[in-house]
């Protein structure tokens, strides 16, 4: 395997884990305000609800796909190519901006300190697809 190859498999890698990651951090948080002196509790979400299954699911996939092309070695595996990880971030990033516009549409502007997991989940998806676009210059030799 050519450090090309490797390159950009471990920003797939990377990228996955942050997905997933991304999951079990709070994606949206309300409440926790007083009005007219009475405290309304607080409330979150995680990302494990919605679109973020899609997100946590296409992440999920990533890794069994580098899993069995690593396991494969020399040989390859037709699903380990830049085109099917490049389907799979697609996919995140379309989930990801569902959950953004689903959230925005309800009045709630989502801030990476206010919602760590939905930040992290784009700078996942970020990963994914530029390791997927980089590995389009990268020969097939293993």
């Amino acid at each position: 395997m050519d450090g090309g190859s490797r390159r950009f498999r471990i920003l797939i890698l990377l990228g996955s884990l942050a997905m997933i990651g991304s999951g079990f951090l709070p994606w949206w948080r309300a409440g926790g305000d007083s009005v007219d002196g009475v405290l309304v509790p607080a409330q979150e979400g995680i990302g494990l609800e919605g679109p973020g299954i899609i997100i946590y699911g296409a992440a999920i996939l990533a890794l069994v796909l580098l899993d069995i092309g690593y396991m494969r070695g020399r040989w390859g595996f037709i699903l380990d190519s830049p085109w099917m990880y490049l389907i799979l971030g697609v996919v995140g990033a379309g989930a990801l901006a569902y959950r953004g516009w689903e959230l925005w549409s309800v009045g709630y502007l989502p801030f990476p300190q206010q919602s760590p997991g939905l930040a992290l989940a784009a700078v996942g998806v970020a990963l994914v697809l530029y390791g997927a676009g980089s590995g389009f210059g990268v020969s097939r030799r293993y």
